[in-house]
């Protein structure tokens, strides 16, 4: 190989080094502006990071969370819609998609969403979870209890679905009124 094309050689792979480093150095810029609640610079960092790498759909699917966070419906249903054009099986893009079908009250759809995702991922606590709150907003709440306890058994850990499990759980009864005359002359219930 002539220096000439040893030259070029190197100027492409440190191109390819600049460019790689780059992207990491957006991406970082990007989960900071998420973490500080930047919604709007974390979605223009994410469209830019979607635009230089469409083959990586996880970008694209901040795009729409960041989208639907900020109620860009329309933007956040497109940005999902462009991931299930290429991937129609990706769990995180439907689970997203159905998140913006329920926030406008078009809970058909979403479950329609979520069975999908659910076939495609029967054991994924996020596709539960968006389930048991579907299932709650509608007012099903022995069906989002059932999710909510599949969660638990997936991830004890998750945080979101103890939240909805004590939403989920009945009031205690106050003591009728025998229960009450009993301990008022015992102190015993």
């Amino acid at each position: 190989m002539d220096w000439r094309a040893k030259e070029v050689l190197v100027v492409v792979l440190l191109g390819m080094s600049v460019c790689a480093l780059g992207a990491a150095d957006l991406e970082h810029r990007a989960a900071d502006a998420v973490a500080a609640h930047h919604l709007v610079e974390a979605r223009d960092l994410y469209r830019r990071l979607a635009a230089q790498h469409p083959e990586d759909a996880g970008y694209q699917v901040w795009v729409g969370r960041l989208s639907s966070w900020l109620n860009d419906y329309g933007a956040a249903d497109a940005a999902f819609d462009q991931v299930l054009a290429t991937d129609a099986g990706n769990v995180e893009a439907l689970v997203g998609k159905a998140y913006v079908a329920m926030w406008q009250d078009q809970f058909p759809e979403a479950d329609q969403l979520l069975v999908r995702a659910l076939a495609v991922a029967p054991e994924d606590p996020q596709v539960h979870l968006a389930l048991a709150r579907n299932g709650h907003f509608q007012g099903n709440d022995r069906d989002a209890a059932r999710h909510v306890a599949r969660v638990l058994a997936l991830d004890p850990g998750s945080t979101d679905a103890q939240e909805l499990a004590r939403r989920l759980s009945p009031a205690p009864e106050p003591p009728g009124f025998l229960a009450r005359l009993k301990r008022l002359f015992t102190g015993r219930s």
